[in-house]
């Protein structure tokens, strides 16, 4: 009797598994990691073009961090934090202590966002050593 619960016991964690896999393989498809170092372009409202690095850290739950630099290589002040939430693939941050606001969509190795502030642009930028990102 006792190897027959077993048996049991062992099937029903197994199938049990095998339902939270394909769950979690569906969150892992609706949100991908962020974490990394990326490069990008934008343009802001005036017309201007510019290019940077970001580097992305995880902060708990879904709250990212993403730093804005001139250069991966270098120790240098960040342009900008970046802080805010990853849910849905859209991560929704805040920038310069609430001076900006911005969104974006997360899609494997592409982010396209925009921000909002005294100055409002739109960017993108590409995961680097990604295929994408060696373009």
């Amino acid at each position: 009797m006792i190897c027959k619960s077993i048996v049991l016991l062992s099937l029903c964690l197994v199938l049990s598994s095998c339902t939270n896999s394909e769950k979690s393989s569906n969150s892992n498809l609706e949100n991908y990691s962020f974490t990394g170092d990326w490069h990008g372009d934008g343009t802001d409202s005036k017309g201007n073009q510019f290019k940077f690095f970001a580097r992305v850290s995880h902060s708990g739950d879904n709250r990212y961090r993403m730093l804005i630099l001139t250069d991966l290589d270098k120790p240098n002040e960040p342009i900008h934090i970046m802080d805010g939430v990853l849910e849905n693939n859209r991560f929704s941050y805040t920038s310069d202590e609430g001076l900006y606001k911005g969104n974006g969509t997360l899609s494997k190795d592409r982010f396209d966002g925009y921000y909002k502030g005294p100055v409002d642009g739109k960017y993108r930028i590409l995961r680097i050593n990604s295929e994408i990102g060696t373009k």
